[in-house]
């Protein structure tokens, strides 16, 4: 990317849990871009949200994931988004619908989707609008009465189940 955007910056959030930024230094040092890397660690919802208004694209880049939460995030603060097809994503994330999808270990068509997203403003803007769309799903307001349906349901149908198992 940076061969025609050299502006481009890669900002990494979150703990470093496996010493991803570590690596991730030494590479930028070894490849003179360390100008185009900022590794920011872990961020609170404040931070994060300030921090996504500098910016135009979410990649994630996973190799296992179920639901991840700073995906739903990012859809929720409208950033279209780039991300690997692994695990549970494709649940969560549909192809062309409200992110790009691309395969596990699949570098070139990564930076194929981000280029697209940056030569092709109004598919962009639909992704980050369908995503947003789809983020509102995961809302409390959506979630919760659902939670409470489901609880009211199987307390009251299940209490004897429930306190024989307890006696177990």
């Amino acid at each position: 990317l940076l061969k025609e955007y050299d502006n481009a910056i890669l900002t990494m959030v979150g703990p470093d849990k496996d010493g991803s930024k570590g690596k991730c230094l030494r590479l930028a040092n070894k490849f003179g871009i360390n100008k185009n890397l900022q590794i920011m660690g872990k961020l609170n919802k404040s931070q994060w949200h300030k921090l996504s208004e500098n910016y135009d694209i979410f990649i994630n880049t996973t190799h296992i994931d179920n639901t991840p939460i700073s995906v739903i995030e990012a859809m929720a603060l409208g950033l279209p988004i780039v991300s690997t097809n692994v695990g549970g994503i494709s649940y969560l994330l549909k192809n062309k619908k409200n992110a790009l999808l691309v395969d596990d270990n699949d570098v070139t068509d990564m930076v194929n989707k981000i280029k697209f997203l940056i030569n092709n403003e109004k598919q962009s803007k639909l992704l980050s609008h369908n995503a947003y769309l789809t983020a509102k799903d995961f809302s409390w307001e959506k979630i919760g009465p659902q939670w409470e349906k489901i609880i009211r349901k199987y307390s009251k149908k299940n209490f004897k189940s429930t306190l024989h198992i307890k006696n177990l």
